[in-house]
């Protein structure tokens, strides 16, 4: 069966030749693959219609799966049974254009995000896999695990890992703008508790403040979909292992800084994660802090030229990174009651 070929920009130091040593240790890789990467650059980024098939599989239904958790959701919040939610569910559309709503808003923050990696690649002549959604049951939570790409070839210089690591969190980041603004202007203050107080990031604080809403909010699919895309993206800018962070503060200060941030940010998010569970009940910190351990044990592999000039620019781009981790940023995502 004939590959898809996909076309990609070109690059004129992507052919650049490099030495091969026994101890070059390549991102992605091993030295067997990147030699014979380096053989295949004119080939073309390929994917079967199989495997084109199965990436569509899992887009489809993780839109299903978010539209169900969309239209149960604030039902699930309010204490419904199952059979409550049923009937509601089947007997009304609204619950229906929430779940669509608040599908298409978070697939294209999650969707964005990957691509901005994707395309990033392209550029580079990395090669890399169409984006995997991650569907889940709608009962366990919002319907998705999130997505991811799957790089398959070396990346060879500072500035390719800088770029393909910054450029998904800044590409969702811009979709999730306008979402928080249509989601926070639409919205109306809550008037009766709930089981779960969301708190707010700092994007959602100043956009509040701007249009007068106040901080609690009743659940609407819009805001909800930013709110989840918000946190997404902190976490993916955590500075640790082979996170996106992690490779932006590689790139940027190197084997050595990268593990020093890496260390302070887990030994952070340890101290986070209790206080949240003493302060709000909520124990998904310490899950997120075991993560980034496994993470900081393992690594981050190296580039080709670890000594490349990264220069003005991306220096520049990566204190708006640190600006977007900090507006989306929430040290306690919920409180439960």
């Amino acid at each position: 069966m004939a590959n898809l070929r996909f076309p990609f920009f070109s690059r004129k130091d992507s052919k650049k030749e490099l030495e091969l040593s026994e101890n070059n240790q390549f991102f992605y890789s091993n030295d067997e693959f990147a030699a014979s990467y380096l053989t295949s650059l004119d080939t073309g980024l390929g994917i079967t219609p199989r495997q084109f098939l199965w990436h569509l599989f899992l887009f489809l239904t993780t839109i299903l799966t978010t539209t169900i958790a969309g239209a149960i959701f604030p039902y699930l919040l309010q204490e419904a049974d199952l059979d409550q939610i049923y009937n509601i569910v089947t007997t009304s559309k609204i619950p229906i254009i929430n779940g669509l709503i608040f599908s298409f808003t978070l697939m294209v923050i999650l969707g964005t995000h990957e691509l901005g990696h994707y395309i990033a690649c392209l550029y580079y002549r990395v090669s890399a896999t169409l984006p995997y959604f991650i569907p889940i049951p709608p009962p366990l939570g919002i319907g998705t695990l999130g997505a991811f790409i799957k790089i398959k070839s070396p990346i060879y210089t500072r500035k390719a890992l800088f770029d393909i690591g910054i450029a998904g969190p800044l590409a969702g980041f811009v979709f999730a703008i306008p979402a928080a603004i249509a989601g926070i202007y639409f919205s109306r203050p809550v008037s009766s508790a709930l089981p779960i107080t969301f708190n707010n990031p700092l994007l959602f604080t100043l956009i509040g403040k701007i249009f007068g809403v106040q901080s609690e909010l009743v659940w609407n699919p819009i805001w909800f979909a930013c709110w989840v895309g918000m946190l997404a993206t902190a976490l993916n800018l955590l500075p640790v292992g082979q996170l996106d962070g992690g490779h932006v503060v590689y790139a940027l200060f190197g084997r050595r800084g990268h593990r020093i941030v890496a260390l302070i940010a887990t030994i952070l998010q340890a101290v986070i994660a209790y206080f949240a569970y003493i302060d709000s009940n909520w124990s998904g910190g310490f899950i997120y802090a075991i993560l980034l351990i496994v993470m900081f044990a393992m690594k981050h592999p190296k580039v080709v030229d670890e000594d490349e000039p990264l220069g003005f620019w991306r220096g520049f781009l990566g204190f708006i990174a640190l600006l977007v981790f900090i507006l989306c940023f929430m040290p306690i995502p919920l409180k439960i009651y």
